[in-house]
């Protein structure tokens, strides 16, 4: 008889769902195994104690038993529960978005600590940021580095050429910046003005502390969000569930950076 494989792992839950009577699938990141589908029995009875241990985007400790198809959790605790995601709905579409982009382009178990540490992170100053837009972004520009996709942002794409703030467009085919002599013939180009530009570049070589209190126009936030979802859809080729959601509390709003309402506004 062979014996059951545990592990244990810092984890974070991506996504969830109910299954049968009262138990839940789950969905984790984890540091060291990569993505994982995990089943929690009886979670969702009322004497359960592992229920408030695995909320949607918690960062917690969790023990695994590996099972054929799905692993078996067995024990659960909480490090960080990320409460402000649960409590503000643009937050919380903002956390569904980064789950859902990791969900959809890692494979499971194909373990990656940046990977890892950069959702920790994201998470965490969603949770934080007055303006929660610019750490999605952050994380976006980070993510397509980390697979493998990093944006060209210094350099035209097209002809090497060192590029200036102006005139600029973002070639989502081609996966980077293109000069102005080359975008005026991409047919998918999206222009970039000169701020945008300099924000983008800011975005992708500093830190998360430094760029969440980056002070930006909803017009500049437009532009950040139509290059990230373009370099994003261009790899994917399918859009994503959470952009399609929070263009419709856009709509809704008629915001277009759906700030919190204790946010700075430009």
């Amino acid at each position: 008889m062979s014996r059951v494989r545990l592990h244990r792992t810092p984890a974070i839950v991506l996504k969830r769902h109910d299954y049968g009577e009262a138990d839940r699938i789950l969905t984790l990141y984890t540091r060291e195994r990569g993505k994982v589908r995990a089943i929690a029995k009886a979670v969702r009875r009322i004497a359960s104690r592992k229920s408030g241990h695995i909320e949607l985007f918690t960062h917690a400790d969790v023990m695994l038993a590996e099972g054929r198809s799905l692993d078996v959790l067995t024990q659960v605790q909480t490090i960080e529960p990320f409460v402000a995601l649960r409590e503000d709905l643009i937050r919380t579409t903002y956390a569904y978005h980064i789950a859902e982009l990791v969900d959809r382009t890692i494979e499971d178990g194909e373990p990656s600590p940046a990977i890892f540490d950069l959702l920790r992170s994201a998470l965490d100053g969603l949770c934080r940021a007055d303006d929660p837009s610019l750490v999605v972004r952050w994380f976006e520009v980070r993510f397509l580095g980390l697979l493998g996709y990093r944006p060209q942002l210094f350099a035209c794409v097209a002809c090497g050429r060192t590029l200036t703030p102006e005139g600029n467009a973002y070639g989502p085919g081609a996966g980077g910046m293109l000069c102005p002599a080359h975008a005026a013939g991409a047919p998918d180009a999206i222009p970039v003005d000169p701020t945008a530009f300099r924000v983008l570049r800011f975005l992708q070589t500093r830190d998360l502390e430094t760029s969440m209190h980056v002070e930006i126009t909803a017009a500049t936030r437009g532009v950040l969000e139509r290059v990230l979802h373009g370099a994003l859809r261009a790899i994917l080729e399918r859009e994503l569930k959470s952009v399609e959601f929070l263009e419709g509390l856009r709509r809704l709003s008629g915001d277009l950076a759906l700030p919190h309402t204790g946010s700075r506004r430009p």
